[in-house]
């Protein structure tokens, strides 16, 4: 199908008003500010459904396809590796900036983040770079797309479009009590929860399942696409402004981020996508299209990198470094975006696309479960839970964020993660991954013995890394046992 790149430059609108909404369009934002209804340059709660609902969209145009076969596997990693590489990077700009204090910082909410979490703890999902609280969102979306699309291959479109309807009344209603009786104790856990953005992503795809199903071979006139993109916009503006400046009783601010506008909004994307007129033409210019298409780098960067400009600015001697940010940073923040997403973004993700087709990535997966089981668990085994263990928390932290990165790179180097491996002899089983655990845990035991020379760090308890190095060692073998025994990957026929 024709790709419908109209439509991708209002992801990129869409982001603007979320770094507006987060204080970094400075002198641009200001200019504006000063004409009426400038409160719409505010809306990024808005905004964020509006992305939910288009991402929705996006996936039925792209994956609902009834008669083919539907790789869940290969969907799942189709999806982590355009979302993964940039946030990781994401969490390491923002990991430098907390550098002073990071091995304070509580191990789960490190996990968490790590995982792409933090969302479905509302103690957590603020932490770190508090944008990427979104990437959780999409990461549940990812989770259940493919089983609502199993569901919907043989439901009615009528059957489809009403009961997503349902599903946003009843999570309005829902959200609405919620905020008006227990916001002041909840906040968190109302604007960032999943489920409370699962509404506008269903409405997404339905209308993208509309458009595949009705809408692509309907030839309307131009008047009637202009009155339905205009009116679902000035419906969608109207509220915003009334809500926020005459009629504060409405759901406003924070509050229409759970969907509250979201059958507007999907009027709006599929009146964009079913327009031919020069609007379209206009917003399909390469320009457009790039800009929208690194949408995603801008947003997943724009804080840590707000974070460590402004932090660089002030302690750079610049006599006015407040004027300085305001001014430079929002067209710096666009041009990183630019350069990020095609010259970082699109290569990682093609290495990672074709690594991830030589390696397990469960096995990956596992080992990451088992280093991070291991470690907390072998200094509480071998100090107990009292002053002893509480001496050693740093280290603890330390030795997990050493043992998270070093362990799978040293798997991945002596292949100790690649398929045709887990296929061979026992030898070839063995070795690589005894090779990667023991210089793995050489460099975790340089690492915290540098802290240990320092000063930082009171102690260097030897026996920890050994009981680390054979934990981790036993189990790992036992999970490729186990991959080997269930056939979890057939090898590859032999050529006759």
């Amino acid at each position: 199908m024709k790709r419908l790149d109209q439509i991708t430059f209002t992801r990129f609108v869409m982001v603007l008003l979320v770094l507006f909404f987060h204080n970094t369009g400075g002198i641009y934002t200001a200019a504006i500010d000063v004409f009426p209804f400038s409160q719409l340059l505010r809306s990024a709660p808005t905004a964020v459904s509006y992305l939910y609902v288009l991402s929705g969209f996006v996936m039925a145009l792209v994956y609902f396809r009834p008669g083919e076969k539907f790789n869940v596997l290969e969907y799942w990693k189709a999806r982590f590796v355009r979302i993964y590489p940039l946030y990781i990077i994401s969490f390491a700009l923002t990991c430098l900036y907390y550098a002073d204090s990071l091995f304070r910082i509580k191990p789960q909410k490190i996990v968490a983040n790590l995982f792409v979490v933090q969302a479905w703890f509302p103690a957590y999902a603020q932490s770190f770079n508090y944008s990427s609280w979104s990437m959780t969102v999409e990461f549940f979306f990812y989770a259940i797309f493919p089983f609502f699309v199993f569901w919907a291959y043989r439901r009615s479109t009528k059957l489809l479009i009403w009961g997503s309807l349902a599903l946003w009344a009843v999570s309005q209603a829902i959200h609405f009590l919620m905020w008006r009786d227990i916001l002041g104790a909840y906040s968190d856990f109302m604007n960032y929860f999943p489920l409370f953005h699962l509404n506008s992503f269903v409405l997404g795809v339905v209308g993208g399942i509309w458009y595949l199903r009705v809408g692509k071979d309907l030839s309307l006139k131009p008047a009637v696409v202009y009155a339905t993109l205009l009116g679902s916009f000035l419906m969608i503006a109207v509220y915003t402004v009334v809500s926020d400046a005459i009629w504060t009783d409405l759901p406003h601010r924070m509050e229409p981020m759970g969907g509250l506008l979201s059958p507007l909004m999907i009027l709006f994307i599929v009146a964009l996508a079913l327009d031919k007129s020069k609007l379209a033409n206009g917003l399909s210019h390469p320009v457009l299209v790039s800009l929208g298409e690194a949408s995603y780098a801008i947003y997943i960067l724009h804080v840590p990198l707000f974070w460590l400009y402004e932090r660089w600015l002030e302690t750079s001697g610049f006599a006015d470094p407040q004027n300085i940010f305001a001014t430079t940073f929002l067209p710096i923040m666009l041009a990183i975006g630019l350069l990020a997403h095609f010259f970082l973004d699109i290569p990682l993700r093609r290495w990672l696309r074709n690594l991830l087709k030589r390696i397990s990535l469960r096995l990956l997966l596992l080992d990451l479960a088992f280093l991070s089981l291991i470690v907390f668990t072998i200094f509480r085994w071998r100090f107990g839970d009292g002053r002893e263990y509480q001496s050693y928390r740093e280290m603890e932290r330390l030795m997990f964020w050493l043992a998270f990165f070093i362990r799978p790179i040293m798997g991945l180097v002596f292949g100790a993660y690649h398929l045709e491996n887990l296929h061979a002899s026992w030898r070839q089983v063995i070795r690589p991954l005894l090779l990667s655990t023991s210089l793995a845990s050489i460099l975790i035991a340089a690492g915290i013995y540098a802290g240990y020379t320092t000063g930082w760090l009171e102690n260097f308890p030897r026996s920890i890394f050994f009981i680390d190095w054979f934990a981790f060692l036993i189990l790992s073998l036992l999970a490729r046992l186990v991959f080997r025994g269930l056939k979890v990957y057939k090898p590859d026929p032999l050529p006759t």
